[in-house]
């Protein structure tokens, strides 16, 4: 099946943008949670999750799994108070 011209651009995209010290899929999904500890606690990021962010910025699937997860604990959160 090829791929439609949004998603060629969108590979292009990704390819030409990864960082030298860029993480995998599997690593970031394994930290995601710990990242989104950091976020919802209002603290900066430190420099060892910025690996983390970095990846969910050029990754829309793992953006959207975060994103999805955010919201959750959000709604927790929210349900708490």
């Amino acid at each position: 099946m090829p791929l439609s011209t949004h998603q060629t651009e969108d590979l292009v995209r990704m390819i030409v943008t990864v960082e030298p010290d860029a993480i995998g899929c599997d690593e970031c999904f394994g930290r995601v949670a710990e990242y989104a500890d950091w976020q919802l606690s209002r603290q900066e990021i430190p420099e060892g999750m910025r690996a983390i962010e970095n990846h969910l910025r050029q990754c829309p699937c793992c953006r959207d799994e975060y994103r999805a997860l955010l919201d959750g604990l959000e709604a927790i959160d929210w349900d708490t108070r």
